[in-house]
């Protein structure tokens, strides 16, 4: 495995539990597993959705470096592969747009596009692998090895049921976008198995009461980021660390625009 090799496993390990996370329904008096199987059905249906992220980086005991807290929305439609996503990073603001199979990011007021010369190790497919990912999330939302109910919490003005979700690795790995995104990042089955096995993931959902709608969820996971500071230009980022996700839903089914920035330029490698 290259020295990027790491970095950009858990960027798709991210991308696959971020996919398993995007949209879905429930509704009382089902059972937990039938919830997440509706969720997935309506999800699709629903065609888009708007996400609201709050993302912690923290280095694991033991390990040196800095924190990172990442906050910032996502409008993602589905059938149209479009994405529009707009984030605050340690004080700096940032935006990242998918559409007609090209991704751009906006920094320091100037946009470029994504190509696969701007991120070493990976295929020149790997952008448009980890949108389909994205896009497919209902299938992956149905891949699942338990959900038990755990509780009831208030999001924002919403009564919610709780409920815990272990992923269920193989049922991930055996579907087709998955398995695209694997080979675009020249990384084999078994090498995202363990990884994802030893990430040590834990995961949340939150689904509304009186309607049949997922408003929240939250997920920790163990990350290996070797080199990945030097990469994005913050060099104490730790080696290893714990990341927290927390996912708020406020809407579902909402027109997405998303336009090709003008005089966007090609990103010579990641910033």
């Amino acid at each position: 495995m290259s020295g990027r090799g790491p970095f950009v496993l858990a960027c798709a390990t991210a991308v696959i539990i971020v996919a398993v996370l995007l949209g879905g329904c429930g509704g009382e008096g089902r059972d937990p597993a039938e919830t997440m199987s509706l969720a997935a059905r309506n999800a699709r249906d629903a065609g888009s959705v708007h996400a609201q992220m709050n993302i912690t980086l923290a280095p694991e005991e033991g390990e040196s470096g800095i924190g990172l807290n990442v906050q910032g929305d996502a409008w993602l439609d589905m059938a149209g592969e479009k994405l529009e996503a707009r984030f605050t990073v340690m004080g700096m603001e940032l935006s990242l747009r998918y559409v007609d199979k090209t991704a751009y990011l906006e920094w320091g007021g100037d946009w470029y596009y994504i190509t696969a010369e701007s991120i070493e190790g990976v295929g020149e497919g790997a952008v448009e692998a980890a949108v389909k990912v994205l896009v497919d999330y209902p299938d992956i939302f149905s891949s699942f090895s338990s959900v038990a109910e755990t509780g009831e919490k208030e999001v924002g003005s919403f009564e919610c049921t709780r409920y815990e979700l272990v992923p269920d690795t193989e049922a991930l790995l055996s579907l087709e976008s998955v398995k695209a995104l694997a080979g675009e990042l020249g990384m084999t089955e078994d090498e995202i198995k363990a990884y994802i096995d030893n990430a040590n993931v834990n995961m949340e959902v939150c689904i509304q009461k009186d309607e049949p709608v997922i408003r929240e969820v939250y997920f920790a996971v163990d990350v290996d980021l070797p080199d990945v500071g030097e990469l994005v230009g913050i060099p104490l980022l730790p080696s290893r660390a714990r990341a927290e996700i927390q996912i708020a839903f406020p809407e579902y089914g909402m027109q997405v625009e998303v336009q090709s920035p003008p005089e966007a330029k090609p990103l010579q490698g990641i910033l």
